[in-house]
């Protein structure tokens, strides 16, 4: 008897499908969720939501690695959370439930950089199955999201020189990913092979593809730092404005 619930295969989703629209749908909605919540709830809901939100994302990474298990395989080689995605998820779930900045500048850069292209260009690694690809999108939607919703409700903003530690931490991290790749034969972060979707980003076969990582990270490190001072300039001008209205107001 076959026992098999899902057909586990690498999976392109082509922009402009079903399940990429279907995606795209989930992230949006979950962005305007993001976008009203302070709005809408007490920090005391907050503080729920947040809890109730690294459940969800520790479900999804349980339920995966599950299926992975119960079909027989689950490898060291591909099934550790080793992508950038899967290791910002996880500082996701650790900043959602302890509340504290300890690693909210890595999933902010991590976050954003990784989990925009994943949105945009997916590489699904376990299958089209409908569960999976809402897990996905999920997941990396959060990835996203979960930054944000620091940033913008919770207040929390980016420290000096922010850029040069991640950029220089993320070096670091590369190095013992893609020494654990060599030791055992995998391809996280795609150290070893870069991935298969088409992506400007993506460019020659190893190890001239870390060359064009390597430029891409700077791109987008840079681009996330700029942006993001900004928007704290917009948001702290906008607070000291509701503190401050007659200092806004013409002259009477």
């Amino acid at each position: 008897m076959d026992l098999t619930l899902f057909v586990l295969e690498h999976y392109i989703v082509e922009i402009g499908s079903g399940p990429w629209i279907l995606g795209l749908t989930i992230f949006v909605a979950m962005a305007v969720l993001v976008g009203v919540m302070e709005y809408v709830f007490t920090e005391k809901d907050l503080r729920v939501i947040e809890i109730g939100w690294a459940a969800v994302l520790s479900f999804t990474l349980l339920f995966e690695h599950g299926v992975m298990v119960y079909e027989g395989i689950w490898s060291m080689r591909w099934s550790l959370p080793l992508q950038l995605c899967s290791l910002s998820g996880l500082l996701a779930i650790y900043t959602l439930l302890s509340g504290k900045k300890t690693v909210f500048l890595f999933l902010l850069f991590w976050g954003l950089s990784g989990g925009v292209h994943s949105i945009i260009t997916p590489e699904m690694t376990l299958g089209d199955a409908p569960s999976f690809v809402i897990i996905y999108y999920i997941w990396h939607a959060s990835v996203i999201l979960v930054p944000i919703y620091f940033f913008k409700i919770k207040g929390w903003r980016l420290p000096k020189h922010s850029f040069l530690k991640v950029w220089g931490w993320s070096h670091v991290l590369w190095l013992l990913v893609g020494s654990i790749d060599w030791a055992i034969g995998a391809n996280y972060m795609y150290v070893m092979e870069p991935p298969n979707v088409e992506n400007p980003f993506v460019q020659g076969g190893f190890p001239n593809h870390l060359l064009v990582f390597e430029l891409a990270g700077i791109l987008h490190f840079g681009l996330i730092a700029i942006l993001f001072k900004r928007w704290e300039h917009v948001l702290d001008n906008n607070e000291l404005a509701s503190l401050n209205p007659r200092q806004h107001q013409g002259p009477s």
